[in-house]
């Protein structure tokens, strides 16, 4: 039976780094990260351990990595893979993460140490290259927002492009060529789809791509405050907004209503999510879905299915324009 000592003698550090590496706790250079994942692959320590808790009795954990619970579209996804441990006489075990890739590690390791019987895992700032050892390790982990390569049957996600593409290109259909854009400004993939799903649609319908335009903050309501006042700035340059999530659209709207500017009369603003709280703007705001309850279903229960080494097929996950009050159609 494989031991740290074992894990730290294949890759040829110490047992520091090792735990370390396994831990989060503190910086490794890459090169160590990757020859212990590779190292406890090899030696199948995770598997090991798993296979002497399995041993006693049936795991009755499901884990789920998300980045923050305080975040309503993590709320809904947790809510719904809870539905699924519930219905499957399960606990659901939540971590978090912070979009950092130390915490992330962190996480992960943690819930394995849970010996869960299913895992889905929202963890896009760990590298693909250290994401596929641990997908290699365990045939039951599933990610969620995120395709990585040679895993794709395992990724549950929507396309992020296509669907920031239809947000904007709903704006300049409804008359509006000088449109901003609010996007994240964590250092994740879906940041960068919709982003480039924006500037394509402006480009594809001969519109300007103003680069003062284009903001990250964090994705939260905070982030949409110090989004808007600075589009302020330049609110003689735009007459629509599309924003990375909800959040931000909503505290956009916020903040545009202090300052007596109306919406959509005067700016338009588009969202990307559907959460409840769209419909429950003043304007309800017009928005695109991003279905992170059914992708939470569907990744919770696929990942159950590869615990029990059972077949199972995901269904197509959609993006389509909810169509709300907060764009105006200036042609109109």
């Amino acid at each position: 039976m494989a031991t740290i000592r074992d894990v730290a003698r294949l890759a040829n550090v110490s047992v520091a780094t090792v735990s370390r590496v396994l831990n989060g706790t503190a910086k490794v250079s890459d090169e160590a990260k990757n020859a212990v994942l590779e190292a406890t692959h090899a030696l199948g320590f995770y598997l090991n351990a798993n296979a002497r808790a399995l041993a006693q009795k049936d795991s009755e954990i499901i884990g789920v990595l998300v980045s923050e619970v305080s975040d309503p579209y993590f709320g809904v996804m947790v809510r719904s893979c809870e539905e699924v441990a519930h219905s499957n006489e399960k606990i659901l075990l939540v971590a978090q993460g912070f979009h950092e890739e130390k915490r992330e590690l962190r996480a992960i390791n943690s819930l394995l140490s849970h010996r869960c019987a299913g895992l889905v895992v929202h963890a896009l700032a760990v590298p693909d290259k250290v994401m596929a050892e641990y997908m290699k390790s365990f045939p039951y982990m599933v990610m969620i927002n995120r395709v990585l390569p040679g895993f794709e049957d395992r990724c549950v996600n929507i396309n992020n492009f296509r669907g920031m593409y239809l947000t904007t290109k709903t704006l300049i259909e409804n008359g509006h060529r000088k449109i901003a854009y609010v996007n994240s400004s964590h250092r994740i993939l879906d940041a960068d789809e919709r982003c480039n799903g924006y500037r394509q649609a402006l480009l594809d319908h001969g519109c300007e791509v103003n680069e003062n335009l284009i903001l990250k903050v964090s994705p939260s309501l905070e982030g949409g405050t110090t989004a808007a006042h600075k589009l302020l700035e330049h609110k003689d340059e735009f007459t629509a907004v599309a924003c990375y999530n909800d959040a931000l659209a909503a505290a956009l709207m916020a903040v545009f209503a202090d300052k007596g500017i109306k919406v959509p009369e005067q700016i338009s603003v588009i969202g990307f999510d559907n959460l409840f709280l769209s419909s429950c703007l003043n304007p309800p705001l017009t928005t695109v879905t991003n279905p992170v309850d059914i992708m939470g279903k569907y990744a919770t229960l696929l990942s159950l299915a590869l615990y029990n080494h059972q077949e199972f097929k995901l269904p197509e996950f959609e993006t389509k324009l909810i169509w709300r009050k907060s764009v105006r159609d200036l042609e109109k």
